[in-house]
């Protein structure tokens, strides 16, 4: 919906997609190299264990995750510039899109960014799926059409 809004825009839906997929690859990557170590443990009898790979493997998940929403951030913040643009989604999502990129970014400080983040994205699937999604007039300079199928 972002490219069909976009049309020959900017690319930010590019930039969406984009931060979608790293999100994903490293929120899948966190959790092998967090299950890593005891997953070895388990498999293999021979195995050594060492307690300083187990908190290497749990250190590196963690900032995997953290990095993570980086991605987030550029995907909603990408979004919401591309809705504010053509009005693919509600004036006030896309607005509110730029605060949860914002608190995103700095998931550093805990876990309201991905909370909040997740409440974005969860609200933009809903109206989606329940097709409130399209164009609400006003200077807008592309439009959605919808194909029939």
């Amino acid at each position: 919906m972002l490219k069909d809004a976009e049309g020959e825009g900017y690319g930010f839906s590019s930039v969406s997609l984009a931060g979608g997929l790293l999100f994903i690859t490293l929120v899948l990557a966190r959790a092998a190299v967090e299950i890593v170590y005891p997953a070895t443990l388990a498999r293999f009898e021979n195995f050594q264990q060492d307690a300083q790979l187990g908190f290497l493997s749990l250190a590196l998940s963690g900032w995997m995750y953290r990095f993570a929403f980086v991605g987030m951030a550029a995907l909603i913040a990408a979004a919401s510039g591309v809705a504010l643009r053509t009005g693919v989604l509600p004036g006030w999502l896309a607005r509110a899109g730029f605060v949860a990129a914002l608190v995103a970014l700095l998931r550093f400080l805990g876990p309201l960014g991905g909370r909040l983040a997740l409440l974005w994205v969860i609200v933009v699937s809903m109206l989606m799926l329940i097709g409130s999604v399209g164009t609400t007039g006003g200077p807008r300079t592309h439009t959605v059409r919808r194909s029939a199928r």
